[in-house]
Order: structure tokens, then sequence, then C-alpha cells
């Protein structure tokens, strides 16, 4: 293999890495946002509520796993303390 043929596989390689990270995190924030959505009920200030609590968790890099079981809980309290 000559240097062009090398470098061509090295560019695709970086390239569709790259691309499945920017696919990663388009798609974890679509579901966040509709997980989000889900939990708002059409209730504006839930929803804007839900989205910093989100925000701030990923300021305090909480587990993703745990992000979603800590939103679900927050959605219910914000019911509850209405």
């Amino acid at each position: 293999m000559d240097a062009l043929s090398i470098g061509i596989i090295a560019f695709a390689t970086v390239t569709a890495l790259l691309f499945k990270f920017i696919l990663y995190r388009k798609i974890t924030n679509w579901m966040d946002q509709d997980l989000i959505k889900g939990l708002a009920e059409g209730n504006k200030e839930k929803h804007h509520y839900l989205s910093e609590q989100l925000t701030q968790m990923k300021v305090d890099k909480v587990q993703r796993k745990l992000q979603h079981l800590q939103l679900t809980e927050l959605a219910t309290e914000f019911e509850q303390n209405r």
C-alpha cells in the first residue's frame, strides 16, 4: 500500500469515528428532551424546571442512568409540591 491509500483509510476511519460520536451525542440529547417532554405532560413550568435540573446534573457529572431516575423523581415531587 502506498501513502495515499493509507491516508485515505486513516481519513475515512477518523471521519467515521467523528460521525459516530456526534450522532451518539445528538441521539442522547433527543432522548433526554423526549423524557423531559413526557414527564412535563405539557406543563411549561415543569418542562423548564426539569430542563434546568438536567443541565445541573450534567454540570455535576451525574451518571446517565441516575439522571433519568432523578428526573422522574423530580417530576413527581414537582406535582406534589403544587
